[in-house]
């Protein structure tokens, strides 16, 4: 590819303008390789990971060769997540504003109807999930006799998520002369099947990294103790000065949590997970983009397909069970050539994890030593309190339960001496022995706490 980039493919001069306002100077691998095939009208397999601009590798083409003044779909384009369909029909949107494509996201979660009160305008993409296009399909509120190109994107996802038989369905309603663009991180064996039975002799283009994230993400990782990592990650935070991050967690409620303390300490800071609607999730992600907040706390379901622009910094505040995610995670940082950074807080049982995840990626994520900030040194102390107080209510009712069990035992002889009643022979005796020995372990005890208590105080006056 030339030194002109984007020049040398002859497109039309209102989709350059959409390309330039997008900042994009040169076609990566995977799209100097696939959109002179895709103009070709040839179907394409393009294989390769998040973040390398495969989005774009099949937009711009179709978008080349759209008919603008048409009613009827042209293009159906199906992802795996809601998310990825949102996602797609912007980039779709900001790549053709001067050439007024109609576009539509089809995906659960929103209003059916809504939906289709949009089909009965003109439309001329489709961006949908297998679930919700199959729907429209058999409602007979959507017709695809005269599309001339079918897209799945991320289909190792799409068939890993059990889309298959829905994929099948929408791809029997579509004509036999459309174009067909697969495009997969990977090829297992069903989507080599399913490239088989509905393409026409596609070329493979597969883009090969010899990292399979990105060079310009640093990577680095901190061994924290699970008391320590909220402390951790605001020290973190105020020293690394993000311009927007996005911090993950495993758990709904861990996501609630971190954002809640995020916005305690006065930072700007949203949670996006899978209980949100529809619309609420929209929102956010506008928001974001739009950086009207500075920190999205999320679960995996932003891990894939969102791309959003001046994300400087990743946190896996909980480290992901397998490399695929934590691929996903970090690509969200390091996007469209910019440089990015991930961090990622893992326990010390965690470094054999981290350790198989760098020989997957085959990059080096760097172990960093902590040094405590004021967070940490304060959350140390505080912590380091809540346990003596802690510890001091456990002896306490030690004390207690000890002068219960002396009363209990002590009773029998109390109520006997009440009532004049005679005792068995050296029960006195006995008792009295009990109660000195009891006596001088409760002083020893107090003389080895007081001792305590003065050496940490003279230890606080040095």
């Amino acid at each position: 590819m030339a030194q002109n980039g984007f020049e040398t493919l002859g497109l039309r001069p209102e989709l350059m303008q959409g390309i330039k306002e997008l900042y994009y100077k040169q076609p990566t691998a995977i799209q100097a390789e696939a959109i002179p095939l895709i103009l070709q009208g040839k179907d394409v397999i393009g294989q390769a990971q998040t973040g390398t601009g495969k989005t774009a590798a099949f937009v711009l083409p179709i978008l080349e060769k759209l008919h603008p003044h048409k009613r009827d779909i042209q293009a159906l384009i199906l992802t795996p997540t809601r998310e990825l369909s949102i996602q797609i029909a912007a980039e779709i949107e900001k790549l053709g504003k001067y050439l007024n494509v109609q576009v539509l996201s089809l995906h659960g979660g929103t209003d059916i109807e809504r939906q289709i009160s949009k089909l009965s305008r003109v439309v001329q993409i489709v961006v949908g999930t297998p679930g919700r296009v199959l729907d429209h399909l058999q409602r007979g509120t959507l017709h695809f006799g005269r599309i001339s190109w079918l897209v799945l994107d991320e289909a190792d996802k799409m068939l890993e998520m059990g889309f298959l038989e829905e994929v099948e369905n929408i791809i029997v309603s579509t004509p036999q002369n459309r174009q067909v663009l697969l495009f997969s991180a990977t090829m297992p064996d069903q989507v080599k099947q399913l490239a088989h039975r509905f393409m026409r002799q596609p070329p493979h283009i597969k883009v090969e990294q010899k990292q399979k994230t990105v060079e310009s993400i640093e990577q680095m990782y901190y061994v924290v103790n699970q008391t320590d990592k909220l402390d951790a990650l605001l020290d973190l935070i105020e020293g690394t000065k993000p311009y927007l991050a996005i911090v993950f967690a495993n758990t709904q409620q861990r996501v609630q949590a971190l954002a809640a303390r995020l916005k305690q300490q006065g930072y700007d800071a949203e949670a996006l997970y899978g209980d949100l609607s529809q619309k609420k999730r929209e929102t956010l992600m506008r928001d974001f983009r739009r950086v009207k907040f500075q920190f999205l706390v999320a679960t995996d379901i932003a891990a894939r397909g969102l791309d959003v622009e001046g994300v400087t910094h990743v946190f896996n505040y909980d480290l992901p069970s397998d490399v695929e995610s934590y691929i996903h995670r970090i690509g969200r940082t390091g996007r469209a050539g910019q440089e990015g950074t991930a961090i990622s807080l893992v326990s010390p049982r965690q470094k054999s994890l981290i350790k198989r995840f760098e020989k997957a990626i085959r990059a080096p994520i760097e172990e960093k030593v902590l040094t405590p900030g004021h967070h940490l040194i304060e959350g140390r102390r505080k912590r380091a309190e809540e346990r003596e107080a802690h510890y001091a209510s456990l002896r306490a009712e030690k004390l207690r339960e000890q002068a219960e069990r002396k009363k209990r035992q002590e009773a029998p002889l109390l109520e006997a001496l009440k009532k004049g009643k005679k005792v068995k022979p050296g029960y006195k005796k006995k008792l009295a022995k009990e109660a000195e020995l009891w006596k001088k372990q409760y002083e020893q005890k107090k003389k080895r706490e007081e001792a305590k208590a003065a050496r940490k105080a003279a230890k606080k006056q040095r």
